[in-house]
């Protein structure tokens, strides 16, 4: 029982020796309203690998794209955008009431958070301390440091401290890790590295190749339009770039500040007509038409550790133009594409150039060869050992 009660990965609290043992064949995942493709991707490569779990789901999880036979318990209920504040706020107090309802309960053998939702204080330091006192092991995977384009002292203290209660960390790089050691102090015993999945992608007949280079480059900008996500640099690189170009901006955006200086920036744009923005969000059905249409996904972030967009365009087989920060670097080979100095206009428009002078070389499908290594079905193999670790800790602990 000392082994268990001194184990790294679960810190030194012996919180287990007077308390009833948790029910060691539930593995509870908390996707805390994170995208679909991920929560169905991760919870499809569990499945698969032989992981059972419970999913707690919400009004708006792809229930159709589960394995069949996936657990789930919806407990967030309705995410509509256009609800009111006051419905929103409601919403999430009693999803929080009902999550702590559902733990107290059955307390399962792990309990794994996606991430962190605000309020911070109660999702990752409250609500932390009280799933790892109650759960064999309480899991959290880190996806930021901090809330993109909220890098304050409070983000950061807070945040801290959420990372600092979790029994385990699961990053997707490298990077990460590293920085969860520097800044944090946390024992790198207890972080798992589990990259990034993708889910698998059936062949689809490749976007024709335009010879000569008569057509257009036909670039893309997919996901929620945030400052951090610099469309604004686009923009700027697309205004003197010698070669014709359609832009398509495929999101929404929430802030009403920064959509009104975008599409300004639009409409006083040189090539505006060249420039595509519904500003609303993207239907999934809608995703593989838009990366199939596309020559080239740029990603022109002033900040991030890894985008999960960027795995959709390795899925689709899709060219890369990407800012060379946090870890985004490390899979645009020259395979994949052509990376940049974040903020940097001039060199974001020279690495347009670059790819657009070799596109005709690249092969989709040998980007989608490199893909096949991140399928969610290997990628989370590393959770295999964390899962069962718990489950071992578990059984051996319920005899005093």
């Amino acid at each position: 029982m000392q082994a268990y009660a001194t184990d790294p990965l679960h810190g030194d609290r012996k919180k287990h020796l007077n308390n009833a043992a948790p029910d060691d064949s539930l593995h509870v995942l908390v996707s805390n309203g994170y995208e679909n493709i991920y929560e169905r991707g991760f919870c499809n490569g569990l499945t698969d690998g032989g992981i059972p779990f419970v999913l707690i789901s919400s009004d708006r999880t792809n229930y159709a794209g589960l394995r069949e036979g996936t657990r789930t318990v919806n407990l967030r209920g309705s995410q509509e955008e256009r609800r009111p504040r006051w419905a929103k706020a409601f919403n999430l107090l009693r999803y929080h009431a009902r999550l702590v309802a559902y733990v107290v309960r059955r307390r399962p053998a792990v309990i794994h958070m996606f991430g962190l939702l605000d309020p911070a204080p109660l999702c990752g330091v409250f609500e932390g301390v009280l799933f790892r006192w109650l759960c064999g092991r309480y899991v959290l995977t880190v996806h930021d440091l901090l809330p993109h384009d909220r890098h304050t002292r409070w983000n950061a203290f807070v945040f801290g401290w959420s990372f600092r209660v979790a029994g385990c960390l699961v990053v997707h790089t490298a990077r990460m890790r590293d920085q969860l050691i520097e800044r944090h102090g946390i024992d790198p015993r207890r972080i798992v590295v589990m990259q990034h999945g993708i889910e698998p992608q059936a062949p689809v007949p490749a976007t024709p190749q335009r010879q000569g280079r008569s057509g257009a480059l036909k670039i893309l900008f997919f996901g929620k339009v945030l400052r951090y996500k610099g469309v604004d640099v686009l923009l700027k690189a697309l205004e003197n770039l010698p070669v014709p170009f359609a832009l398509t901006i495929a999101g929404g955006v929430w802030d009403a500040e920064l959509q009104r200086e975008l599409r300004a920036q639009i409409e006083a744009h040189p090539n505006c007509t060249s420039i595509t923005w519904g500003g609303k969000y993207i239907p999934e059905p809608e995703i593989a038409s838009l990366f199939n249409q596309a020559d080239v996904l740029v990603l022109p972030y002033r900040h991030i550790d890894q985008s999960g967009i960027l795995f959709q365009a390795l899925r689709f087989g899709v060219p890369v133009v990407a800012s060379r920060v946090g870890s985004l670097a490390d899979y645009v080979s020259q395979d994949v594409g052509e990376v940049c100095a974040p903020d940097d206009v001039a060199d974001l428009r020279r690495a347009l150039l670059r790819l657009e002078a070799r596109l005709d070389g690249m092969s989709r499908a040998r980007i989608m060869a490199i893909a096949g290594q991140y399928e969610w079905s290997r990628t989370v193999e590393p959770l295999k050992i964390v899962y069962g670790m718990a489950r071992e800790r578990s059984s051996g602990v319920e005899a005093p």
